[in-house]
């Protein structure tokens, strides 16, 4: 549907506007797309407006400010472009003659206005930091500081009318964590109150009283080497910052930890683990590519998920899934605040440097009750010795972890699917491929599972990995080729992959899902037992063994069975939006609309989201929010089918059967090109109430 079109549906009616770390717009839900801004100063006129008291600024203070060095004549001609250019940057389908929304001159006065809401991040913050400070309450704390999302605009940071107001946000951000890191300690809360000093230091790393209260805290919780490692780091910003040595107290509570005078408070909740108790649950983050190369990328992934692959098979040890970690692949994180996060005991990190034939592996293991390194290691090997190098991780890490291995589960631990290295680099590289879970990804996965089986006839994992991929061409999204075509040839990689290693949970899975849509309701309940009895641990069996569950009625089970998945990987965007789902299909509506818009709180550009909660909307006759979310989905998914089908049955079942018709015409014309399920043209005809 082009934008005329859907103008005519919806008139743009809330703007929201985030000054407070990256600059972002959104109209409605949709975001501003960066390339709508031609021109910096459009976008420094509306970030100028958004800070204004009211949103008004007088023309001629706009253009002393944006244009100081220009003549009265000049800026005025500046000004007039640049209230055009944002107002069709705000609005693009804004016809010449029209009044724009969002954008209005009132005399020699400027506006920025919202028909319905008019939402700025920083007046949300000050409003909120200021009810916090006045109590105790650490919930309003913690909602204030989430919405500070960084400086006030970083991106202009030579612009001086925003100098000022920068430090003072700043100065209540750093005065809203020192309040509520206190609030914390004294309540023995010691991990919440260690977090958000060191989120102060992270902002102001020479404010020394932050410091002494992080050391503090590290030596009455019993580690006595990160409150020395923390005086280390206060020396050297002081340093860096202001060139000077730390104050007395500082050095004198230095004198106490290394002479043994603070002793661990008995009544510490969150002290370190007791000697020998062994560590049930760890976090691998994704593995650093330290390599030049971008073309590398493959091989650090691919190691970050042999581990987790290995190590989830161990019942007593529950491993966070990989598309939960991998959501903090590129990001600078603090390996205990992650893991306090995820809910876990452990966490790895890792660095894989790849030049040649050299493999260099970086590991650490971190306590996350106390932030202490359990175990670090560094390996330099060849690449063609990876199997050694993994079997000897995987072997460290369930040692350090203080794990009781038995015979069988040391041996699955250590299991070789393959013994030829070009058929585990061609392997690695279709898994990379694969979860990228786009259609030119998943048909790039499966060339190179191709060529991996071509390599090695006998490797299994790679006949799931090609399963996996026929079924995903098959499933609702993608619709490269016919379903029926797609799980023929997903059923008999995944046969082929049983017959050679009937102990694959992941293999029975891929029969599981191949059962199910082939109605073989009994086939795939019992590959799905056997996926579970083999690896519990599996996120993915438990996810897809839900929707099997719901289609016979077993709604308390399904939910149940969910709920584990989510247990295993909590990040993920399917897991999380198919709770959604099969709380709508429980008839829970509310639970599901709350369970859609947690997922977006995570990803607003999650189109399924989006689609399932504009169906529980339109069940509750709630059309207006019904067709902003399918539009949403439409728009974030490309026009695929699912979504435009979505779409067409929102809009007849609001009234809208000329938009509905619209959305038929729409996939008649696709289905020339792309495979087109009878599904969504039934779906948009059941809307328009021809059964």
């Amino acid at each position: 549907m082009s934008g005329a079109e859907r103008e005519k549906v919806t008139t743009p009616s809330v703007l929201e506007i985030r000054l407070l770390g990256p600059f972002r717009i959104t109209v409605d839900g949709r975001a501003v797309e960066a390339r709508r801004w031609s021109r910096r100063k459009p976008k420094l006129l509306v970030k100028l407006l958004a800070l204004q008291p009211h949103q008004q600024l007088h023309r001629e203070q706009a253009m002393e400010l944006l244009w100081p060095d220009s003549d009265l004549e000049a800026a005025g001609n500046n000004l007039h472009k640049a209230i055009h250019m944002a107002r069709h940057a705000l609005e693009p389908e804004l016809q010449p003659a029209a009044d724009s929304h969002f954008i209005l001159t009132q005399g020699q006065q400027i506006v920025l206005h919202a028909p319905k809401r008019l939402w700025v991040d920083v007046e949300a913050f000050e409003q909120a930091a200021t009810e916090a400070l006045t109590g105790e309450d650490r919930e309003a704390y913690e909602a204030a500081l989430a919405l500070y999302g960084g400086d006030l605009l970083a991106e202009d940071i030579y612009e001086d009318w925003a100098a000022r107001r920068r430090e003072q946000l700043r100065g209540a951000y750093q005065e809203l964590l020192i309040r509520l890191a206190r609030l914390y300690e004294a309540r023995g809360r010691y991990q919440q109150s260690i977090k958000r000093f060191k989120e102060l230091v992270a902002c102001d790393p020479s404010n020394e009283e932050a410091h002494r209260r992080l050391m503090r805290l590290h030596a009455v919780l019993g580690n006595r080497r990160q409150a020395l490692r923390q005086y280390k780091e206060c020396c050297d910003a002081l340093r860096e910052e202001q060139d000077a040595g730390p104050e007395r107290a500082t050095v004198e509570l230095h004198g106490q930890i290394v002479a043994g005078l603070i002793r661990p408070l008995p009544g510490a909740k969150e002290r370190a683990p007791q000697p020998g108790a062994a560590i049930n649950s760890l976090a691998i983050l994704p593995f650093v590519n330290a390599s030049s190369d971008p073309a590398s990328e493959y091989l650090s992934d691919g190691i970050t998920e042999g581990i987790i692959n290995g190590l989830s098979q161990l019942p007593q040890l529950r491993v966070m899934a990989r598309s939960t970690v991998f959501r903090y692949k590129g990001l600078d994180v603090d390996p205990q605040e992650v893991g306090l996060k995820l809910g876990v005991r452990a966490v790895l990190t890792g660095r894989v440097l790849h030049r040649g034939d050299t493999l260099n592996i970086q590991m650490e293991l971190v306590d996350v009750s106390d932030g202490s390194q359990l175990w670090g290691e560094q390996y330099g090997r060849r690449a063609s010795d990876i199997f050694e190098v993994q079997e000897e991780i995987a072997e460290e890490i369930t040692g350090k972890l203080r794990l009781r291995l038995s015979g069988e589960e040391r041996g699955r631990l250590t299991k070789r699917h393959t013994e030829s290295a070009e058929a585990y680099r061609l392997y690695l590289k279709g898994v990379y491929f694969w979860n990228k879970r786009t259609l030119e990804g998943v048909e790039r996965s499966i060339g190179y599972f191709r060529r991996a089986i071509e390599a090695d006839s006998r490797y299994a994992l790679a006949y799931t990995g090609l399963s996996n991929s026929y079924a995903k061409l098959g499933d609702v999204g993608l619709t490269a080729i016919p379903p029926k075509e797609a799980f023929s040839k997903a059923r008999a990689a995944a046969a082929s992959a049983l017959e050679i290693d009937d102990s694959l949970a992941e293999a029975h899975t891929s029969l599981a899902h191949v059962h199910m849509h082939g109605y073989e309701w009994r086939s795939a309940g019992r590959e799905f037992r056997r996926a579970i009895e083999l690896n519990p641990n599996y996120a993915t069996a438990h996810h897809w063994h839900s929707y099997y569950l719901i289609m016979f009625g077993r709604a308390d089970e399904a939910l149940a069975e969910i709920a584990r998945a989510l247990e295993l990987d909590p990040l993920s965007l399917p897991i999380n939006t198919d709770f959604g789902e099969l709380l709508y299909f429980a008839r829970l509506y509310d639970r599901a609309a709350e369970q859609c818009r947690k997922t977006l709180e995570m990803d607003a550009y999650f189109y399924q989201a989006h689609l399932v909660l504009a169906r529980v909307y339109g069940l509750k006759g709630r059309f207006e929010e019904s067709l902003a979310e399918s539009f949403r989905a439409a728009e974030l998914s490309g026009d695929s089918t699912e979504a435009l089908a979505s779409l067409g049955h929102t809009l007849a079942s609001s009234g809208k059967k000329k938009e509905a018709r619209d959305m038929l015409t729409r996939l008649g014309e696709l289905s020339q090109s792309i495979y087109v399920s009878p599904y969504d043209v039934a779906l948009i005809h059941l809307g328009l109430g021809e059964r």
